[in-house]
């Protein structure tokens, strides 16, 4: 009896240990994963830096049809 005890114990240890590191591991999952909040990040920042760039194209456009006259 005490060894049946004994060897439940440590199955429940052991299902304890399991599940701690399958926590740990989606906690690592969603910092690490593209499609998280690090992903998200760099997203806002292309848009940003889409925007911007395209507001620099056309002021450079301008600039340069004024300065040669041209216009498509």
């Amino acid at each position: 009896m005490a060894s049946e005890l004994d060897w439940q114990r440590r199955v429940a240890a052991i299902e304890r240990r399991v599940a701690k590191l399958e926590s740990g591991l989606q906690e690592i999952d969603h910092v690490v994963d593209p499609q998280g909040w690090i992903g998200e990040a760099f997203e806002t920042l292309e848009n940003h830096f889409d925007s911007r760039m395209d507001v620099l194209e056309s002021k450079l456009d301008t600039m340069l049809q004024h300065l040669t006259g041209y216009k498509d």
